[in-house]
């Protein structure tokens, strides 16, 4: 049986009895504050509570945000969640999150609470897709709480992150991209090829700078997607794509000759090394190392890449993966199948293609309703 009090206008403490500790013979209770609440919903809200109590959801112990967020942490890095995302959830938990919200006990936060962070991050003009993150991991770890039993509802889905600004993406236009592409090549023949790679199969720059060259084959002109290359603080090394998948993709004729053509001058100083054609295909393409031992690290390509648009008279608007758009763009509006460009990016379905590029499939739906409009003409 529960209990409840009023310690303020429609703040309540919902107190419930968890029988005696077994080791001191002592009562134990659950406590929870919850506020904005009429006496109905309070009532209401005990019940809830007493209901979670009973089936054994929620227990005594009221960690502090701080605590649940650690213990989550804990729990995803034992589960195998990726290094980057571990890394970014880290780094929101570090920087926003605790220093705002960490001392305040489970049973304390509120959406209010968590919606004065969300004020406090607009003030210092984060982006509200950085806000969103920050949701992301607060919303996610109090999900995870209501599964351990630590709270009997997720006050982060009660609260409200800004809106996201929905913007068309506009890649650019092929002529920048021969532009800069141009230029890639004249700052640095393989920064060239890095960037040919990253035009021709639209992968995630961590992508590229994972491929070895037994990833690559010339005489069937396709390159296979294994695995990025990562490097953040603490870690550095493979592992796998976002999706956690393989892609094969077919690479059109010039593309394939400018592999070869690196694949040569790999294979030259290899030679010189001592080194056999099995041993130097198993190591990367894109690496300072002479024979390839190790990676480029993702950063690398983007610290050149702010060079070479600097050098290309409106190319300072082109992010590097603004190449990933440019493939997507440029085969949806040349009627390639959304399924097809979907396997090519590497996203999870075609459903995740048809979200980011919602506005290029719209002109295919167009070119759809013009061709039953021609079929239902009638004939003159």
């Amino acid at each position: 049986m529960g209990t409840m009090r009023e310690r303020a206008p429609g703040t309540w403490e919902l107190i419930v009895s968890t029988g005696r500790d077994a080791s001191t013979g002592s009562y134990r209770r659950v406590i929870r504050t919850v506020k904005g609440l009429t006496k109905r919903e309070a009532k209401a809200a005990l019940a809830e509570l007493e209901v979670s109590v009973a089936q054994g959801r929620v227990g005594a112990d009221d960690p502090t945000l701080a605590v649940l967020l650690e213990r989550w942490m804990e729990h995803l890095t034992a589960i195998g969640r990726a290094d980057t995302t571990l890394y970014n959830y880290r780094r929101n938990i570090n920087r926003e999150i605790v220093p705002v919200l960490g001392s305040i006990r489970l049973s304390k936060l509120t959406a209010q609470d968590i919606d004065r962070l969300y004020v406090k991050l607009r003030k210092r003009n984060l982006k509200p897709a950085t806000i969103h993150q920050v949701h992301a991991v607060l919303r996610g770890s109090l999900n995870q709480a209501i599964r351990w039993g630590l709270v009997h509802r997720n006050v982060a889905t009660l609260a409200s992150p800004p809106p996201l600004e929905q913007s068309e993406l506009q890649p650019p236009e092929p002529e920048m991209v021969r532009a800069l592409l141009r230029e890639a090549f004249a700052h640095d023949p393989m920064f060239g090829l890095y960037v040919r790679v990253a035009i021709a199969i639209g992968a995630r720059r961590a992508e590229i700078c994972g491929l070895r060259w037994t990833d690559v084959d010339l005489d069937a002109g396709t390159m296979s997607v294994m695995r990025s290359h990562i490097a953040i603080p603490g870690t550095r090394g493979d592992r796998p794509t976002k999706t956690r998948s393989t892609r094969t993709v077919s690479l059109d004729p010039g593309t394939v000759d400018a592999l070869r053509d690196a694949w040569a001058e790999a294979m030259h100083i290899a030679a010189m090394a001592g080194m056999n054609e099995h041993q130097r295909r198993l190591h990367y393409v894109f690496s300072f190392e002479p024979l390839g031992r190790e990676a480029w690290r993702p950063d690398v390509p983007s610290k050149r890449w702010e060079v070479v648009r600097e050098r290309v008279p409106g190319g300072v608007a082109v992010r590097l993966h603004d190449l990933r758009h440019f493939q997507a763009t440029q085969l949806l509006d040349a009627g390639v199948p959304v399924p097809t460009v979907a396997a090519r990016l590497g996203h999870a379905s075609g459903t995740t293609t048809m979200n980011v590029y919602a506005h290029r499939t719209r002109r295919g739906d167009a070119q759809a309703a013009r061709v039953v409009a021609d079929f239902l003409t009638e004939p003159d």
